[in-house]
């Protein structure tokens, strides 16, 4: 939840005081990650403006969190990060508002189309950063590797902090986060932290209270809602213009001053046509009691209102419907990420406009197509819930058909959960092959390669034992990614490998191990199969398609181009430098998207296995719960600078007298160097592009033979490969 007005307000009120950073030394700061987040991926001044152009990560994020977490430790400060967790209650429409970031990006690549680079890149730094929830699984992992804490609040953060702060415990001795968190029964808070001045910048509820003239607590709450909410729109006679500036506040500030209270303001324009036809009301009232009575997750794991007196017995009426406590101690620990319970507790799946513009044919019936997966997900979420999850109608929203809601069924007979119920298998089995593979962990590559053992694969047959339950993590993760493997068609009920099973193994065993192919060998397969990893052009088609060679030799650049954007691009962690293509972007979108939906589905497998009893879950401490979370699979898309190196070397080398004579392939490697100056190995990164080429081919030889794929299919792999092979 963000209140822009209110943030500008304080910022052009000067109400941010200094003090040493000495004075937080030896205390527990609980951070509100996604504010923590935005200010470290929009930054005056280095803020990078081109991810929106590539997709995937910042290369900032990682050298951010670090070096912040190397402050904090420095500076003697323990922090506890907090994420969001569920959406409230949303009383407005999908899509009702215009989407600002997606005209912009428009503008953007029309500058770019026209030469236009520095305006091009100028238009694209105006734009928000990406939502926090895109690098929130990715930043859990890297808190984890650093020993750092963190939570995912169920619902909003804002509330769970306080409760952290107000506790008799003193989980924490001071907030980091935004003015929100004001809205509670909280002094001050932390705006910000200069390691290098070695101070920190607080604000005051007292003096902002006083530079509003006077407005008491419950006012201030008031005037947050007016000003609106991410969950709720802004009072419709404020003037809408003035949203990101003071005026909204004053305006807003002048409205209690005249009716006492918000709640007062909005009754007496209650018959204004403006207020009237949007419900505001209601709206308004809706999103005042989801603040004043937040939901927050206690260290019994109980869920509660924050504030308990006077506490309404409708709640759900503006949080949302209750979830069963253990769902919500999974969502708390990262091991179910806060999209899929948003769609069950909403009913619906809101798809946005991919990065690129969406435009394509292709991707939306690519869209249509994952519905699968998602009533895969959704079954698994709801059948160990109670039944009115089981029954419940959840859609999906696409922005191109705002107004058409499509139903995912998710009452399937049987069950998800049942046709995967097999896979039990426990360390005496498992530890043996581990050993024979020479593997101490578990990974997705282990779990496939072993099953090209038939008399394992056999063994792994394994119904549930009473008193016989899955104990350790690696146990779990194992069972949870033999059962995904079979939901996505790669092993049978029988867990013998499907032709695509097979090829799936043979790509791995033709890759090198410590090169990890198995997540983006399975994206290239699934894309394979979805009809979009191909070398055909899309309907329509963006620009930064390869210009030169013939029809023929084009179309073997984009196929392995595309297949090299399965892999992310080494950068310095600053902005990227280079040339872009919208085109590639477009397939990022694919794959950003089977790896948003692929990891859902993942989390749900989990929480089946979990929630149905097959693993004892009184066995795991706190630490091995928050591995289990990272641990899992496609927990970020990959952005598509490889793609574009990768185009970029073969496109030009195209132009060279003989692009198969080593010196010119010398040379143009070496140019490579020159146009994507900060990445770190771009000719080691293309060299490893590669090699995940030669993977796919492998893979794609094995899956025509077995019928998986068509021969005109696998022909654009093999006659692409035999054209690479002397260009490499």
């Amino acid at each position: 939840m963000t209140i822009k007005a209110l943030e500008n307000f304080i910022h052009d009120r000067k109400q941010a005081r200094g003090l040493p950073l000495s004075l937080l030394r030896d205390t527990v700061v609980g951070i509100d990650a996604e504010y923590f987040f935005l200010q470290q991926l929009s930054p005056p001044g280095k803020k990078e403006p081109l991810v929106h152009a590539l997709g995937g990560l910042p290369f900032s994020l990682k050298s951010c969190i670090e070096t912040f977490l190397q402050g904090l430790k420095g500076a003697g400060i323990k922090p506890v990060f907090v994420f969001k967790g569920i959406q409230l209650y949303k009383s407005e429409r999908p899509f009702a508002r215009p989407d600002i970031k997606q005209q912009k990006r428009a503008e953007a690549w029309e500058a770019y189309d026209k030469a236009k680079g520095e305006t091009a890149v100028n238009i694209f730094n105006e734009i928000e950063p990406i939502p926090v929830s895109e690098v929130s699984r990715y930043a859990m992992k890297l808190l984890k590797e650093n020993d750092a804490d963190y939570i995912v609040a169920p619902y909003s953060s804002w509330a769970q902090l306080v409760y952290l702060l107000k506790h008799e415990k003193k989980f924490i001795d001071a907030i980091y986060g935004s003015a929100e968190v004001l809205l509670y029964d909280v002094e001050r808070v932390i705006t910000s932290i200069d390691f290098s001045g070695g101070g920190f910048l607080w604000i005051s509820k007292r003096n902002l209270l006083a530079e509003l003239g006077g407005l008491g607590s419950e006012q201030l709450l008031d005037l947050a809602v007016l000003c609106g909410l991410d969950f709720s729109s802004p009072f419709p006679l404020i003037d809408q213009s003035h949203l990101t500036g003071t005026m909204a506040v004053r305006s807003a500030r002048d409205l209690i001053r005249n009716f006492v209270s918000g709640y007062g303001a909005v009754m007496a324009y209650a018959e204004n046509p403006f207020v009237k036809e949007s419900n505001y009301v209601d709206a308004y009232s809706r999103a005042y009691c989801a603040i004043k009575y937040h939901i927050v997750y206690t260290d019994k794991g109980d869920l509660e209102p924050i504030i308990t007196e006077n506490a309404p017995n409708d709640i759900h009426e503006f949080i949302t419907q209750r979830l069963p406590p253990e769902l919500y101690f999974y969502l708390t620990k990262g091991i179910v990420g806060s999209e899929i319970l948003n769609a069950l507790t909403s009913g619906k799946f809101i798809e946005s406009v991919s990065l690129d513009g969406g435009e394509s044919l292709e991707y939306r019936r690519f869209l249509s197509d994952l519905e699968s997966m998602r009533s895969q997900s959704l079954s698994l979420l709801t059948q160990p819930l109670h039944r009115f999850y089981q029954a419940k109608r959840v859609h999906v929203v696409y922005w191109f058909e705002r107004n058409n809601e499509h139903e995912i069924p998710h009452r399937l007979t049987p069950t998800t959960y049942e046709t995967v119920n097999s896979w039990n298998v426990k360390s005496n089995i498992l530890d043996a092959k581990l050993a024979e593979l020479n593997q101490k962990e578990v990974n997705l590559e282990v779990a496939v390669v072993s099953l090209d053992d038939e008399k394992f694969a056999a063994s792994t047959v394994t119904p549930k034992a009473p008193g016989e339950l899955l104990k350790s993590s690696k146990e779990i993760l194992a069972n949870t990614y033999w059962r995904f493997l079979q939901l996505r068609s790669f092993v049978t009920p029988q867990h013998t490998l499907t032709p695509w099973g097979k090829a799936l193994v043979t790509g791995l065993k033709a890759s090198r191990a410590e090169d990890l192919f198995a997540e983006p060998l399975i994206v290239a397969l699934e894309l394979i199969r979805f009809k979009a990893l191909t070398a055909k052009t899309y309907t329509p088609s963006y620009t930064g398609l390869p210009i030169r060679g013939t029809d023929v030799e084009k179309a073997h650049i984009l196929l392995i181009a595309r297949v090299a954007s399965l892999l992310p691009i080494n950068h310095m962690p600053i902005g990227f430098s280079g040339p872009l293509s919208r085109n590639l972007l477009s397939f990022n979108s694919f794959v950003t998207k089977y790896t948003q939906i692929a990891r859902t589905l993942v989390e749900c497998t989990l929480f089946s296995l979990l929630a149905n009893s097959d693993a004892d879950r009184l066995a795991e401490d706190n630490a091995e719960w928050t591995k289990l979370g990272v641990s899992l699979p496609f927990m970020s898309g990959p952005n598509s600078g490889l793609g574009i190196a990768m185009k970029t070397y073969l496109d030009e080398l195209c132009g060279k007298q003989d692009p198969t004579d080593s010196g010119e392939r010398a040379k143009m490697k070496a140019e490579l160097r020159k146009l994507f100056a900060h990445a770190l190995d771009v000719v080691g990164d293309v060299e490893r592009g590669f090699r995940l080429w030669d993977t796919v081919v492998e893979a794609v030889k094995v899956a025509a033979k077995d019928g998986a794929i068509s021969y005109a299919e696998a022909t654009a792999f093999t006659d692409a490969d035999e054209w690479v092979q002397q260009r490499r």
